[in-house]
């Protein structure tokens, strides 16, 4: 659940969830995921992703 002034910042531009202009993430909440099953902090990534059209 999205509280007051909360925001999930996101610069990933062909997302269809990001909002360019404040590189923020429109959505309320998001799912990460791991690539690979590796457990390195750095292969994990937004599971939300959707290409913009």
């Amino acid at each position: 659940m999205k509280k007051d002034k909360q925001t999930i910042k996101c610069n990933v531009h062909d997302c269809k969830h990001c909002d360019c202009d404040s590189d923020c993430c429109s959505l309320n909440q998001i799912k990460v995921c791991n690539c690979d099953d590796c457990k390195e902090k750095e292969s994990t990534m937004c599971d939300s992703y959707d290409k913009r059209n």
